[in-house]
């Protein structure tokens, strides 16, 4: 998935983002959630979702991605319509950089399982990969999370596990379902992959008692 560098661009539709300092101290000005940066490994859940993207010509919103470092190629996810880039690998590993999708594309399908590989990526019953969806300020992971960070994963797959489309509210991520709260706050391994159904199990367990 490799291309001739560009050079950021900061006209096209999303003109609003040609000033990222604004941006960085507002992200709500933007049209995405979170940014979200993973490295580029070769047979991981990351690689499954990068095959999907689609190159196109740099915009405004890839030029706050690229925030003046060098850039491979750009991209677009034709299904969510998030941008990513991917930086080159002579500036050391590869990585994607994206922004984190509003919701996501449901069609019928319903949540399959998530995975933890860098962040949280979600599969659906109808075969397709994609990263979390994650309001603009907050960051999705596991284990201790740097803080109490397992209670915004729990809540994003709370919400998910009912309505795969549903946009995600984590205003009161601390109010998510104790069970799934303490199946992301254990140690997972980068890679592992929980199902539908223990997902759902987790939900359902009551809270530890001392």
């Amino acid at each position: 998935m490799r291309g001739t560098d560009h050079s950021p661009s900061t006209t096209g539709p999303l003109a609003l983002s040609s000033h990222p300092d604004a941006v960085g101290r507002e992200p709500d000005l933007l049209p995405y959630e979170a940014l979200t940066e993973v490295p580029d490994r070769h047979g991981t859940i990351i690689e499954r979702w990068a095959h999907r993207l689609a190159l196109c010509d740099p915009t405004a919103a890839h030029a706050v991605l690229a925030d003046d470092d060098r850039v491979d190629t750009f991209f677009l996810d034709p299904l969510t319509d998030i941008p990513a880039l991917r930086t080159p690998a002579d500036r050391g590993n590869p990585t994607w950089r994206f922004y984190a999708p509003r919701f996501l594309p449901a069609n019928g399908a319903e949540l399959a399982s998530t995975v933890l590989h860098h962040t949280v990526w979600i599969t659906t019953s109808d075969g397709h990969v994609h990263p979390a969806p994650c309001t603009p300020t907050e960051h999705l992971w596991w284990d201790n999370g740097w803080g109490d960070r397992a209670s915004e994963a729990a809540t994003v797959i709370d919400t998910l596990l009912d309505d795969l489309g549903a946009a995600v509210d984590l205003r009161e991520h601390f109010n998510a379902p104790k069970g799934l709260v303490a199946l992301f706050n254990e140690e997972h391994k980068q890679g592992t992959e929980l199902n539908r159904s223990p997902l759902l199990q987790a939900r359902m367990r009551p809270p530890r008692t001392c």
